[in-house]
């Protein structure tokens, strides 16, 4: 009895996997979104009466204490922009390599569709965004009415064009790059091309390409940690009252946390189910193959190719997905700015 031919479908599947991150992402952002107790009105207002000293104070002298204080956290936040910048365009040509590389032009032109349609999903997403909802709020408008509240003399109407400017190019390659690093990791589980037989050698390639879809992913998550926390945290350098320094750099704290462990989990949700299908996979062919004497003993096959799943032989790829979760305490530990008085 000859088994049945496998559909066209079939061919299609390795898309599957990114179904666990993007249940992932959507869940955090349903969490985050329903999490607000706050008006639009109440936002605005407290961001007032957090810079109502900073306001006041761009009505004096300008001081060069105060100035310089917040010329350093801006600063700080200009070096995560230059950081997630150079991170995304790295991860675009290195996940774009890999997609090219992996598919055939018919597979290759449906995944770019689908490329298409989550990125333009994100980009109306981000664009449909205002101050109803609580994660422009939070991410966005947090940063920016606290800077605008600060007053002229201390945050021009210039220098606020600037950032909304930097902050949206930020965002736009943020929706962008993570959906092509999202299909590369996929890519790594499509078949031959050309219709050609897998053998372990290809497997232990797809396993090199999913490695380094990895620390570009994770690159790119953790630059973007970086970046939001440095804008969070950039007015609390124009807070004299202590408290309120405190309650700010706390509040970036825990944001950039919630968004660091969820890019942490999408990061495991991908990996990890990719590179235990790639080792079944391999493993499986290497037991058939495991008679003839030019291949070693699988499970030895597996360790040199890194293939055999182990704490030990994928040290290095556990770091990578734990570093967005990492970054937030650790850029809130290291580039937490002064207070305007010292």
């Amino acid at each position: 009895m000859t088994p049945p031919a496998p559909s066209p479908a079939s061919d299609y599947r390795f898309l599957l996997l990114m179904v666990p991150s993007l249940f992932i992402l959507l869940l955090a952002v349903g969490l985050f979104e329903f999490s607000s107790n706050i008006t639009v009105d109440n936002f605005h207002n407290l961001t007032s009466r957090l810079m109502h000293r900073a306001s006041e104070a761009s009505k004096e002298s300008l001081d060069p204490t105060h100035f310089l204080v917040e010329v350093k956290s801006r600063y700080i936040w200009l070096t995560t922009v230059v950081v997630a910048l150079v991170a995304g365009l790295y991860a675009l040509i290195v996940c774009g390599i890999i997609v090219y590389q992996s598919l055939p032009r018919p597979q290759l032109l449906l995944v770019t569709a689908v490329g298409i349609f989550l990125a333009s999903i994100g980009l109306a997403f981000i664009w449909s965004l205002d101050d109803t909802h609580a994660l422009y709020r939070a991410v966005f408008s947090f940063s920016y009415d606290n800077l605008r509240q600060a007053g002229p003399q201390r945050i021009g109407e210039h220098l606020l064009r600037y950032a909304m400017v930097v902050v949206s190019i930020v965002n736009v390659q943020a929706m962008v790059v993570p959906v092509v690093a999202l299909l590369a990791a996929c890519s790594t589980l499509a078949p031959p091309m050309a219709g050609a037989q897998p053998d372990p050698e290809f497997y232990a390639l797809q396993m090199r390409r999913l490695k380094e879809v990895l620390t570009a992913a994770s690159a790119i998550l953790v630059a973007g940690v970086l970046h939001m926390g440095a804008w969070l945290r950039w007015p609390a350098a124009l807070i004299a009252d202590k408290d309120a320094h405190e309650a700010v750099l706390g509040t970036a704290l825990a944001i950039t946390l919630f968004w660091g462990v969820t890019f942490t989990l999408m990061l495991v949700s991908t990996y990890l189910p990719a590179a235990l299908v790639l080792a079944k996979r391999a493993a499986a062919l290497l037991q058939k193959r495991s008679s003839q004497r030019s291949v070693p003993t699988p499970q030895e096959w597996l360790k040199d190719n890194g293939l055999f799943l182990s704490l030990q032989d994928h040290f290095p790829q556990f770091g990578l997905m734990l570093a967005p979760l990492l970054a937030s305490p650790l850029s809130s530990l290291l580039l937490a700015p002064l207070t305007p008085t010292g």
